[in-house]
């Protein structure tokens, strides 16, 4: 009796994860828009930059190259590189002449207001991320989400870069989050503030960081990634 109230859940579980996938799949093949192809911003320092994503990161540089553009009524050369993910979309960034545009320092400093996430494909690799991080002087913070778990670091730009984490049961989470996703918005709306109501929160081996590690990684106070090859 025990064991066929076992397996009948066990079914159960796995036919609604049949029916999850299914209905990711059928969303998901409709959207005409693939993948993010890159996410530009200007920096001053191209092999700075260079050196993180792909010497320390592991983000390969797969296309650079010199072009003209129209600034200011005369043509100025720029540089234009991308630095490659797992699934094809880039992380690309210009470089202009020092008195071309000025200095690269327009994006915003809070995280709040700009940031870009990548994801990674297991844990143990936003572990080895944070150990480099920490090896090499540069201040992280990690953030269990209850959907995910995010490692964020600066930079050599001062951008605040967050690298990802999904949790084994992210197929639940992510689609009971996209049958109510337009009722929270409507919610809001309407002038309903109250926090949603938390799914599952699962466990992950790095803990959350302290409230002031968060405050300077995040909101801008915690030093960009600035260091060069040597």
């Amino acid at each position: 009796m025990g064991l066929n109230a076992d397996l009948k859940k066990v079914e159960a579980e796995v036919a609604k994860r049949v029916v999850l996938q299914a209905t990711r799949d059928i969303r998901r093949n409709s959207n005409q828009v693939c993948r993010l192809h890159h996410h530009a911003v200007r920096t001053d320092d191209m092999e700075a930059t260079r050196h993180f994503y792909e010497d320390i990161i592991g983000m390969p540089m797969t296309v650079a190259m010199t072009a003209m553009t129209e600034t200011n009524g005369k043509e100025v050369p720029f540089l234009h590189c991308f630095f490659e993910m797992a699934d094809g979309g880039f992380l690309a960034f210009f470089q202009f002449l020092p008195d071309a545009l000025g200095p690269a320092d327009k994006l915003p400093q809070s995280g709040i207001d700009h940031h870009i996430a990548v994801s990674v494909k297991d844990f143990d690799h936003v572990k080895v991320l944070k150990a480099k991080f920490d090896g090499l002087g540069l201040p992280c913070c990690g953030i269990n989400h209850g959907i995910c778990y995010s490692l964020y670091v600066r930079d050599p730009n001062n951008m605040l870069l967050e690298f990802v984490c999904d949790p084994p049961a992210e197929l639940e989470i992510y689609e009971g989050a996209a049958q109510s996703a337009h009722q929270e918005l409507a919610r809001w709306a309407k002038g309903d503030y109250t926090p949603s109501k938390p799914g599952p929160t699962p466990e992950f081996s790095l803990p959350t960081s302290s409230p002031q590690d968060i405050t300077s990684v995040i909101y801008g106070a915690g030093r960009a990634a600035s260091m060069r090859p040597v």
